[in-house]
């Protein structure tokens, strides 16, 4: 049986609007114990911001009241749907040296979005995972 991302993702995504700061994005981060921030909203989601979005532009000397929306991926975005395998999620992240994937649903709504920390929560997760052959596996971090 092979689980799907539906199964584990997270189902509430946080959002925040892109003209908020850096500051915000972390605080907001942090008060909803989020790793990720979508940037728009539900019906309009135009990007994401990580924690390492974040820590990389505070280390290059962007102010923290800077438009959260200047240091979000916001083009060539990875995404998978519900009903895809856990699998394919962690492949993806390794290949693309990411760790939060948006999820969608079938008609392209936004519905979740699944982390490492889901993937490692999961024991069932862990006996899929060794089954990938090693030479699907890309990157590091």
């Amino acid at each position: 049986m092979t689980l799907e991302i539906s199964n584990i993702m997270q189902k509430h995504p946080a959002y925040i609007d892109g003209a908020s700061t850096i500051y915000d994005g972390a605080k907001k981060m942090t008060e909803e114990n989020k790793g990720s921030l979508l940037l728009g909203s539900a019906e309009s989601m135009k990007g994401i911001v990580t924690e390492r979005d974040i820590i990389k532009a505070i280390a290059g000397g962007k102010s923290l009241t800077a438009p959260v929306g200047d240091v979000a991926t916001k083009e060539n975005l990875i995404v998978v749907h519900e009903d895809d395998s856990i699998t394919k999620a962690a492949v993806l992240m390794s290949k693309h040296n990411i760790r939060h994937l948006i999820v969608k649903s079938e008609n392209g709504a936004v519905t979740g979005v699944l982390s490492t920390r889901d993937l490692m929560r999961e024991s069932y997760t862990l006996k899929e995972l060794a089954n990938v052959k090693n030479s699907d596996w890309f990157g590091s971090d």
